[in-house]
């Protein structure tokens, strides 16, 4: 264990011993988030219909991490400020792995892992070595009985603590129409063949992130928009334009393919039966290193390992639909428009029985 971690440590010990007074609130719910520093995508639609039906005193604690010395000192007052606003709650929905909870939960809080993903194309939590164990979770969200294994093997919880519902967020892939704003600030790509780069990210929060890339400026017939994940921040890419500030399900809408890795969103991107490449290099390596979750062999498209074979892919030539079709059923069930209604029935289960 490093000093930093010895220090919050210390403080969090502090922390709870100066508060022990305090107790859960009957309808006291928090959310936690170190992605985000103000509700989106899942935690907003959640937000939205638990507001909608006025039951519950909801607070929130978000911060999107920063990798420098400022954002480890945010960090660290983060810290400190979840565990008091922990031991308020009745019950806690966080959408990331969080040390406090996996460190000194509470007694009678009840904790609700909303995953930022749709899957898990790369093992992660408690499947990888890591600094710490993750633990304390009570329930665990997913979309098709297929996560139930390896989300039970991550996060620590058996496979009845994993609830099959959907993710809120698929509501809005669905039914979302946001193009002609799209368009509006971008009059230049209007009418233009676009490919979607959205690759996942390597590393971690403690030992920082890297990516990795391709020459965009290879692709003739396309124009790349790639996005990044938001903790790498703001990369730029030669060749390519930036999309990171860009809201990732316009993008999937307005794009014609998607180019990913080992990122979850080809679950996402799945749905709106488009076709797909993942561009994986480094397969060897990562099959050893991280390892995966899901058989690239169920991958509805191409599977490149250099920039020749993901040119070649990119004429999308026999594209097998019904292979795709096979891969959204595997791994991604609710596709009602309801998925944000199962969650908050969820919720409401959860709050009735703590």
């Amino acid at each position: 264990m490093g000093l930093s971690k010895i220090i919050l440590n210390i403080a969090l010990k502090i922390v709870d011993i100066l508060t022990f007074y305090i107790r859960p609130k009957k309808n006291h719910i928090t959310f936690i988030s170190l992605t985000q520093s103000e509700l989106s995508s899942d935690f907003k639609l959640i937000d939205k219909q638990l507001r909608h039906e006025n039951k519950y005193d909801i607070h929130y604690i978000l911060l999107m991490f920063e990798k420098n010395l400022w954002g480890d000192f945010k960090y660290f007052l983060n810290c400190l400020k979840q565990l008091v606003e922990i031991k308020k709650s009745s019950l806690v929905i966080l959408n990331d792995n969080n040390y406090v909870i996996s460190h000194m939960k509470p007694k009678n809080v009840k904790v609700l892992q909303i995953w930022h993903a749709c899957g898990a194309v790369k093992k992660f939590g408690n499947q990888i070595k890591r600094q710490y164990p993750v633990q304390n979770y009570d329930y665990v969200l997913c979309n098709a009985e297929y996560w139930k294994d390896p989300y039970s093997q991550a996060f620590n919880v058996e496979k009845n603590q994993v609830l099959v519902t959907g993710m809120p967020r698929i509501d809005t892939l669905l039914n979302l129409n946001g193009k002609d704003e799209f368009y509006l600030k971008y009059p230049e790509l209007k009418d233009k063949k676009l490919c979607l780069y959205a690759p996942t990210f390597r590393g971690n929060i403690i030992d920082g992130f890297k990516i990795q890339s391709f020459d965009f400026t290879k692709i003739k017939d396309y124009i790349v928009l790639y996005k990044f994940h938001p903790l790498l921040g703001d990369i730029q890419c030669k060749g390519g334009i930036n999309m990171n500030k860009e809201d990732l399900y316009t993008l999937m809408q307005v794009s014609d393919c998607l180019i990913s890795d080992y990122s979850s969103v080809i679950f996402d991107y799945s749905l709106l039966n488009k076709p797909m490449i993942s561009y994986i290099p480094d397969i060897d390596e990562y099959k050893q290193d991280i390892g995966l979750n899901i058989d690239f062999n169920d991958f509805p498209g191409p599977v490149c390992t250099d920039e020749n074979q993901l040119m070649e892919a990119l004429k999308f030539e026999d594209y097998d639909y019904d292979k795709l079709s096979y891969f959204q059923m595997k791994y991604m069930v609710y596709t009602d428009g309801r998925n944000t209604s199962r969650v908050v029935d969820t919720i409401n289960q959860i709050m009735e029985e703590a």
